[in-house]
């Protein structure tokens, strides 16, 4: 299992650039057309994921539902698009740029850089998965933002890919000297990826597990991280309270471990069952060995110079070995010499 993850970790770093040490395309390579923001394509890069570091705290300007959005075929369709504000994740962004909402991977397909805002659209997926759908603009919410990365420069979190695997509930929250806990409720089927001292993704923000409690589909389940004093600042987590959403994403590796692995039980359980069979199939021809070698003469009866009793007419003319040394002519005619007790411990 160790050295599956290890190797797709290997895999993966290197189907991804490398030399790359920044974020999406710097703003001195983008062009501003009618307000909106726009880049040569030569100039994209195509591998990114983010790394759970919040780079900044935006703001939910406006959440739509709308049912006359014009699909790939001119058709009409119903959607929710959401406007956010932000100044950080818009320095390099382009059209069709990725951006991480409370730790969703939302695409920008309107880009206001006086305003510094940017819209997203939100796919039902992303709405029965996420708690984005409940934002309200007039409250001001903040959300935790993160550009894409280029893979193949520093990750100062872990490889999150801003797809949320479901919903977790704060169940309770206390400080520790200068740390702060949060206890989170999460489903069961979601339980068996997430591990002490694990990767986690809250929000977008990469943490680590500290305690893990699963009692199965009818009991409690939920797991504790903390927040570091630098982190409490940055992030909207310590905003939030008691039976607040959150965001969550289990490692990824997590995931591709068990789906590897259990391609992998099959063929085991196959080559075990071969095994058994081989095992069982020895034993009988050990156990018809020792029948059949019960009725002939023991070594110290054997008496060199002498025929072998119990073996063929034909073998029984045979002279026996004598005692210093063995003959022995092989197929190919040629005689090798062995001694007395070589040919002892050899099973004819």
């Amino acid at each position: 299992m160790v050295s599956f993850i290890l190797g797709t970790t290997f895999l993966l770093s290197s189907l991804l650039p490398h030399g790359s040490h920044g974020f999406a395309p710097s703003s001195s390579t983008r062009h501003v057309v009618g307000g909106h923001s726009s880049i040569p394509t030569s100039s994209l890069t195509t591998h990114h994921m983010f790394t759970g570091i919040i780079e900044e705290m935006g703001e939910v300007i406006s959440l739509e539902t709308r049912d006359d959005m014009t699909l790939w075929d001119g058709s009409k369709g119903k959607g929710t698009e959401m406007v956010l504000k932000g100044d950080i994740v818009l320095d390099g962004a382009y059209l069709g740029c990725s951006i991480s909402v409370n730790g969703v991977c939302l695409t920008a397909t309107e880009i206001d850089e006086d305003a510094k805002t940017f819209k997203v659209g939100l796919a039902p997926e992303t709405l029965r998965k996420t708690n984005l759908g409940t934002y309200v603009p007039e409250s001001q919410q903040r959300v935790n933002m993160e550009r894409a990365s280029e893979i193949g420069g520093r990750n100062s979190g872990h490889f999150v890919q801003g797809h949320v695997d479901n919903v977790g509930t704060i169940m309770d929250q206390w400080i520790d000297e200068n740390s702060l806990f949060f206890k989170i409720a999460f489903p069961y089927e979601f339980m068996r990826y997430v591990v002490p001292k694990g990767f986690i993704a809250i929000d977008g923000t990469s943490l680590t597990v500290c305690d893990v409690h699963s009692e199965g589909e009818d009991g409690e389940n939920w797991f504790t991280f903390m927040l570091v004093e630098y982190t409490q600042k940055k992030i909207i987590l310590p905003s939030k309270k008691v039976g607040d959403t959150v965001n969550v994403e289990v490692d990824v590796l997590g995931k591709y471990s068990e789906r590897a692995w259990e391609a992998f039980v099959p063929k085991m359980e196959a080559l075990e069952t071969k095994v058994k069979q081989l095992e069982a199939r020895l034993q009988e021809l050990e156990g018809g060995e020792s029948t059949a070698s019960s009725s002939s003469a023991t070594d110290n009866d054997v008496n060199y110079g002498q025929p072998i009793g119990g073996l063929s007419n034909v073998a029984a003319a045979a002279t026996a070995p004598t005692p210093e040394q063995v003959k022995v002519k092989n197929t190919d005619g040629t005689e090798w010499v062995r001694t007395k007790q070589s040919f002892f411990d050899t099973q004819y």
